[in-house]
């Protein structure tokens, strides 16, 4: 058995659905990025960090290594809580305004110590998954006086709208990080509707602002491409180049690794308690490889499928459809009382309790 439809909830017209399929996918965000955006974008709405943290059911430690990689369950949840509180259908343009260069962390800063913004874009799309495996980017020239970049969201529903934004809107926020002289967008595109304020991202981006378009992503004048930037600093490149390379060559081994065990850990779940031995298998290792791996990345296996299990759990219990002893199967129990042992010790409360609340 397994919920394949998404958890809808509507606060005074801002529709939040997580579906909790999000738990299967091996994408991500870094903690950088977190950690530079969040506090500003909670100051400018007056929310507390922590709070927020509480609510959404995140683990606090999990923003405490700036290298991490945060599940994409785990970044929808934190900031579905933000959207629940502040009903602005513009979040996702706010976070992205904020973002700098240690936002991406060794991509921030391989990409900022380019030599031209040519080279600044390549290595974006070459080294782009460092900063969290969430979409992906192309890009085109549509004629020879135009360069457009492309942004394809992993998901779908009312969420991605937030996501769509927040990464364009970065781009632009980071690439005039590259330059004193500002050079704007020839236009800057969004495939949704257009919310009701249109107004901040005119005067943000300083160029037409097209809703419901073709793609989402900017369209540049071809001829900046060659501009030298004025953060170009060639030993720092160099050392970034080599960094990056690494990192993305031990991806899927090391710097996403729990991200794909937690997939792993979801597809099983249904099929009751997952094991190492299973998961291990499933991804081509040794048991002991993976123990040892997910050790070098400060997690043991069983911590994985109790916070997974959590994570599933709140949302579940969201959905009136689902019974108790629907989610405890669901979350891979053998019984309805397992569970709810297992949920008061993460909430502090019956899974019950917390349905009515």
């Amino acid at each position: 058995m397994r919920a394949n439809s998404c958890i809808t909830e509507s606060t005074e017209g801002v529709t939040i659905q997580l579906d909790p399929s999000l738990a299967g996918s091996s994408s991500s965000l870094s903690a950088a990025y977190i950690n530079s955006v969040l506090p500003g974008l909670l100051d400018h709405y007056g929310l507390d960090l922590q709070s927020v943290l509480e609510e959404a059911g995140v683990d606090p430690r999990v923003l405490e290594t700036p290298d991490a990689l945060v599940p994409l369950l785990d970044v929808m949840r934190l900031f579905m809580v933000v959207l629940q509180h502040t009903r602005d259908r513009g979040l996702g343009f706010e976070m992205g305004r904020r973002v700098k260069a240690r936002s991406y962390q060794v991509l921030g800063y391989v990409v900022l110590s380019s030599g031209t913004l040519r080279e600044a874009i390549h290595r974006l799309l070459r080294f782009e998954k460092l900063a969290g495996n969430l979409g992906h980017t192309e890009m085109e020239q549509p004629d020879s006086g135009l360069v457009r970049l492309k942004w394809f969201c992993p998901i779908s529903g009312a969420p991605a709208v937030h996501v769509r934004e927040a990464a364009v809107t970065g781009w632009v926020a980071f690439a005039r990080q590259l330059s004193e002289r500002q050079h704007h967008p020839v236009r800057v595109c969004f495939t949704h509707a257009a919310p009701p304020d249109t107004a901040r991202y005119e005067e943000f981006f300083q160029c037409p602002v097209c809703f419901e378009a073709d793609f989402d992503g900017v369209e540049l004048d071809s001829s900046l491409l060659d501009i030298p930037l004025d953060s170009a600093d060639p030993v720092l490149n160099l050392l970034m180049e080599r960094e990056a390379v690494t990192l993305l060559s031990d991806y899927d081994s090391s710097t996403n690794l729990v991200n794909a065990v937690r997939s792993q850990i979801y597809q099983l779940l249904v099929e009751g308690e997952p094991t190492v031995e299973v998961v291990a298998e499933r991804m081509g290792l040794a048991a002991r490889t993976l123990r040892g791996r997910l050790r070098r990345q400060g997690v043991g296996f069983q911590e994985l499928v109790d916070g997974l299990r959590r994570s599933l759990a709140e949302i579940y219990l969201e959905d009136p459809r689902l019974s108790l002893t629907d989610i405890a199967l669901l979350l891979g129990f053998s019984e309805q009382s397992s569970f709810t042992r297992a949920f008061r010790r993460w909430r502090g409360e019956s899974p019950a309790a917390f349905r009515r609340r």
